[in-house]
């Protein structure tokens, strides 16, 4: 069983990998989706399949997420672009034959007027539409957003 994290060299994405490395998961069996392969040698290094492809490329996600069982799609951090992206990644998933999807929401995305939201309601709705079984992790501020900014 192979599970595939986009965005797998940025915070969340190590963070998402390592996890499931502890949890049990062999590295050969996570496909690290990343846009620049040499940051993501350290990964390799520890067995970890890395297929480099852009959340624009629609092309090199098929190929990045052929034979993936499941699919943990981190969300794009491109504003305005992000559910191109995700509709992207999504419909790739779909022609790849990836059987779940886990996508990193916001909190009330359906309901909420938070501007950053539109475009992971939307996002929800493709996914919904796709007909992949998914689920929402729908997410609160990152704290990161405050303490990126800390003083050392």
């Amino acid at each position: 069983m192979s599970i595939a994290v986009t965005g797998a060299t940025g915070n969340l994405g190590q963070l998402v990998v390592e996890s499931l490395i502890e949890r049990g998961t062999a590295a050969s069996d996570i496909v690290a989706v990343v846009r620049n392969p040499q940051k993501a040698e350290s990964l390799a290094a520890r067995g970890v399949v890395v297929r480099q492809a852009d959340y624009a490329d629609t092309s090199a996600l098929e190929t990045a997420l052929a034979g993936v069982d499941k699919l943990v799609l981190i969300s794009g951090s491109e504003v305005g672009s992000r559910l191109a992206q995700h509709t992207n990644i999504i419909d790739a998933a779909k022609a790849a034959g990836v059987g779940f999807i886990v996508y990193t929401s916001i909190l009330n995305a359906q309901d909420t007027p938070m501007k950053l939201a539109a475009e992971h309601k939307a996002t929800e709705d493709v996914l919904t539409r796709s007909g992949i079984p998914f689920a929402l992790l729908r997410n609160g501020w990152y704290w990161e957003n405050f303490t990126n900014d800390l003083a050392g």
